[in-house]
């Protein structure tokens, strides 16, 4: 209990003493600039020289730091002021200028200098849906089919490269679980079977990405393609055997359930589709949190038409344990899959950490400062 009191006091000193340190500090950044608005600009980076050494305040070290730029810019000595303007995007990577608030100087100035995060990480998670499409249908019966959907999940994790501001190109590594039901009815004319497939799968998406980069929420559109590689695919057939009983005159069902049957040797594992997916995203201090809705059109027939019915070689006699395994489902349970292809609706929600980085451009961006300038002229004038 002594040493838990011990601790306690400890941190009540230490927050204590942080804050009387920042309020010095604030009363220190008033007098500077008292010291600018009265035109002593020699004096005010040996007054903040102490306090910049010492506070770590994002807030006070940006608003520090922007007095220095100010000053270094009217002393003419544009080394320290672009260092000093470096400073402040450290503080604050989002920060922006305003002509209509800030002195043209200044504005010339931060047109030098980006933060746009050369690379951004993130994370997602969500739920999806699978749609079948049948490119040629094998079923043995005249039976009535129907696809049903049964829903799945996702998560994913990735990395973009920002071109600039708005555009940028988008990796992602996901893990996909998707399922769909497959219902068969009127075979032999009265029979019914449900076929549950369910998959997992391996996705590297890569998209081409275009953001909007103002507001507390930020849209975005993208399309790409994808590389999908099938990990497993596991099957079960109920089958209802409806007989009918002329004597009962009543139809008398026999259900029967498959054991769980491995349908990743009748599958092409290696598979491409292409995608297109859109979303916003909310503004959370320095990242963000998003909600996206994708769509992903499968390019390719996921059955392996020569493996479909059973795993059979000319090494490998009809006796065969393989043989008689990949052949369960033709011979005891009566189903071949068509050849298919499969399509996604994905919802996912995530969250956004950007990577900044300030850093000076090779090129400053002051022709739009200018263009600014004149639309701001123009409608003084007009006034």
């Amino acid at each position: 209990m002594l040493r838990y009191q011990s601790f306690l006091w400890i941190a009540l000193f230490l927050a204590s003493f942080r804050t009387v340190a920042q309020d010095e500090c604030e009363l220190t950044l008033n007098r500077a600039t008292d010291e600018f608005n009265a035109g002593h600009l020699y004096v005010i980076p040996s007054i903040l020289s102490g306090c910049l050494q010492k506070n770590q305040n994002k807030e006070w070290r940006q608003r520090a730091f922007l007095l220095l730029s100010e000053t270094y810019l009217l002393l003419e000595d544009p080394f320290n002021a672009e260092n000093s303007y470096l400073e402040v995007l450290r503080a604050d990577p989002e920060f922006v200028t305003d002509e209509k608030r800030d002195p043209i100087d200044l504005v010339y100035l931060s047109s030098k200098f980006t933060t746009t995060p050369i690379f951004t990480l993130f994370a997602k998670a969500g739920a999806n849906v699978s749609f079948i499409h049948t490119i040629l249908d094998r079923q043995a019966t005249d039976g009535h089919q129907q696809n049903l959907l049964r829903p799945g999940g996702q998560a994913a994790v990735g990395v973009e490269w920002n071109y600039n501001d708005h555009f940028s190109a988008m990796l992602e590594g996901t893990y996909v679980f998707s399922s769909y039901k497959q219902r068969i009815s009127g075979i032999y004319g009265r029979d019914l079977a449900d076929v549950y497939d369910r998959q997992s799968w391996a996705r590297v998406p890569l998209s081409i990405k275009y953001s909007d980069v103002e507001g507390k929420y930020r849209p975005y559109i993208y399309a790409g393609v994808s590389l999908d590689l099938l990990l497993g695919d596991r099957v079960t057939i109920t089958y209802s055997d409806r007989n009918y009983n002329p004597t009962a005159d009543r139809e008398e069902n026999i259900d029967r359930e498959s054991p769980v049957l491995k349908f990743k040797p009748k599958r092409n594992l290696l598979n491409r589709s292409w995608h297109i997916g859109a979303g916003v995203k909310y503004k959370v201090d320095l990242d963000y949190v998003f909600i996206d809705l994708r769509y992903s059109f499968g390019l390719t027939n996921l059955v392996d038409a020569r493996n479909s019915i059973y795993e059979y070689d000319d090494s490998s006699p009809r006796t065969s344990e393989g043989f008689q395994s990949g052949a369960e489902a033709a011979l005891r349970w009566g189903y071949v899959d068509d050849l298919f292809r499969m399509d996604h609706l994905y919802l996912s929600v995530g969250y956004i950490h950007p990577l900044y980085k300030p850093r000076k451009l090779k090129k400053a961006r002051s022709k739009s400062v200018m263009r600014n300038l004149k639309k701001q002229d123009h409608v003084t004038t007009e006034k």
